[in-house]
């Protein structure tokens, strides 16, 4: 089965028969059985086990699909004869173009992606559990107005298990879930006003936020183990408020313009705390602003901004104990004022000649007794 896009999975949707215009006020539990297309609110009174395909697909707008507590379980494996390029194949809550839907309350695993949400608005995903999936425990693809609340994204596996993937989609609320032990915990693609809030991550093999989007919100979420938290290939996106605990880094903007990173906390990561850009990796980053964030204990540097980035600004911030420098600038554009390094292990501020002085900076306590270079600090 190939990897999942937005264009491979949506596709084929013509091929599902048509249903009736006007759904019925109820559908039996009892009556449903593993690929069947649902029409009316519908409660399930039983588990649904080794569906061979679809679990079950949604046909009209508006209804509530009620787990009560029940698990949509697949067998495992791909679809026998279903083309996946062609066609949607093996989705535990299959969801393509119908508003006002709401799934609850129960448990989906072991498809190829748990749950899809596709072009629909004001859609409901809350407290739903989707692990085991092949390629995805979550998907919103090309949706608007939509939530994910109280649900776990959690143990979708190694290589191409992902907790939550968003594609092509813009205001969503994203807030108060898991994403544990996953390949990619979130990957947010092309996507715009999203509110990200309040989510755990923990142990997912590469990023727990791989945010490549513009204008999005990702605030107040905690992040432990593997990472790093949040990685940013954007413009004007706010990350605010978050907390980073043993990562591979705390905030990692690879290419973006105009990012807000503020008071946030990274401890103990296992490179850099925050990192603008990187030397060679041919993307550039600019204007972006670093203010009031914690570093504590990081193995590299706790601020690091890169030569490519240009004209980004770091105030106020504070670097404790870090293996390397507290803060470690090699771009000639950017301006420093009233950070603070202390017992850092080499320099409190590395800058290189250029980088504008805004005052106020300090540094004590730290490896190398020159403490700053390029810049003032007291």
């Amino acid at each position: 089965m190939q990897k999942f896009t937005v264009t491979s999975a949506l596709a084929g949707i013509a091929a599902l028969s048509a249903v009736g215009a006007t759904p019925a006020t109820s559908e039996l539990a009892s009556e449903v059985s593993c690929g069947d297309t649902i029409v009316a609110d519908t409660i399930l009174d039983r588990d649904l086990v080794d569906c061979p395909n679809h679990g079950i697909v949604i046909g009209a707008d508006g209804i509530t699909l009620d787990l009560n507590g029940h698990l949509i379980d697949g067998d495992a494996a791909p679809a026998v004869g279903c083309r996946p390029r062609m066609e949607p194949c093996d989705f535990g809550v299959f969801n393509d173009g119908h508003d006002g839907v709401t799934v609850r309350d129960g448990s989906v695993r072991d498809f190829a992606t748990g749950v899809l949400v596709g072009e629909a608005r004001y859609n409901r995903v809350l407290n739903v559990s989707s692990s085991r999936n092949q390629f995805f425990g979550f998907v919103i693809a090309e949706s608007a107005r939509s939530t994910i609340r109280d649900s776990a994204g959690n143990d979708n596996p190694v290589p191409d298990g992902d907790g939550l993937g968003v594609f092509g989609s813009h205001d969503l609320r994203i807030v108060g879930n898991s994403f544990l032990r996953n390949a990619l915990g979130m990957h947010v693609a092309d996507s715009s006003e999203l509110l990200i809030r309040g989510n755990v991550f923990s142990r997912n093999r590469t990023e727990d936020i791989k945010l490549e989007g513009d204008r999005n919100e990702v605030r107040g979420n905690r992040c432990a183990r593997v990472g790093p938290c949040v990685v940013i290939h954007g413009n004007r996106n706010v990350v605010a408020g978050n907390r980073s605990l043993r990562d591979e880094g705390g905030v990692l903007i690879e290419r973006g313009r105009g990012n807000l990173i503020t008071r946030n906390v990274v401890v103990r990561a296992w490179r850099d705390g925050i990192h603008l850009a990187f030397e060679g990796s041919g993307l550039r980053s600019a204007n972006n602003v670093v203010r009031r964030n914690v570093v504590r204990g990081s193995r590299g540097d706790a601020f690091a901004v890169a030569s490519p980035d240009r004209r980004s600004f770091l105030g106020g911030n504070l670097a404790i104990a870090a293996g390397g420098d507290g803060f470690d600038i090699d771009s000639p554009s950017a301006k420093l004022s009233n950070n603070r390094a202390i017992r850092n292990a080499e320099l409190g501020i590395e800058a290189v000649y250029g980088v504008i002085d805004g005052g106020g900076n300090t540094a004590r306590h730290n490896g190398d007794a020159r403490r700053c270079t390029n810049i003032s600090c007291g």
